[in-house]
Parts: C-alpha cells; sequence; structure tokens
C-alpha cells in the first residue's frame, strides 16, 4: 500500500529522532541521517575550535546549496518554452502550405 507509513528512529548528532514516513521513503530518510553525520564529522574536524551552531550551519548551507544546485540543473521551462516556439512556428509553417509540403514529384 503506497499510503502506508513506518515508525523509524533516526541517530543524528547522537540524538534519537522518531519519525513516521512513508515505508518507499526509509531509505532515503536513513542516507540523509547518515550524510548529515557525515557532514557534521567532517566540520567538526575541520574546524575544531568552532562552536556546534557554527558545525550546524556549515551543514545546512553545504545541503541548501546542493538542493539549490540540483533545482537549477532540473529547471526545465526554459526548453518548455522553446519547444512551445518551435511548434507555433511549425504550425504557421504548415497552415501556410495549405497542409501541403513542397515535395519533388
Amino acid at each position: 500500500m503506497d499510503g502506508e507509513k513506518l515508525r523509524i528512529n533516526l541517530l543524528i548528532d547522537n540524538e534519537r529522532y522518531p519519525l513516521r514516513i512513508p515505508r518507499a521513503e526509509e531509505e532515503v530518510y536513513r542516507a540523509a541521517g547518515k550524510l548529515i553525520d557525515q557532514l557534521l564529522n567532517k566540520y567538526r574536524n575541520l574546524y575544531p575550535e568552532d562552536s556546534e551552531k557554527f558545525h550546524w550551519t556549515l551543514v545546512a548551507l553545504q545541503l541548501a546549496y546542493v538542493n539549490r544546485r540540483i533545482e537549477k540543473r532540473n529547471d526545465t521551462q526554459p526548453y518548455a518554452e522553446k519547444i512551445t516556439q518551435w511548434l507555433a512556428e511549425i504550425e504557421r509553417s504548415i497552415e501556410g502550405t495549405d497542409g501541403i509540403t513542397d515535395l519533388p514529384r
């Protein structure tokens, strides 16, 4: 059943987070939790003198940056607009020839 919810516990930064998620999304949630831990450890090692807030901010910034890059890369609106423009030009061209193309006889 697609709407089935699953209770899971994510351990992020040694804190347990109980969640109810769609069963089909479990792997994604677990991978996301693991990624957060990896990034926190990375920034803790790079900036050991800085605060936890600083480390969490860098994690949030990196994840937001990656998300925006993916959104930008997947923006199909300019392509859809160009295809619509080309289709309109093709239709006008066909209408101008009364549906008959210049074929060799």
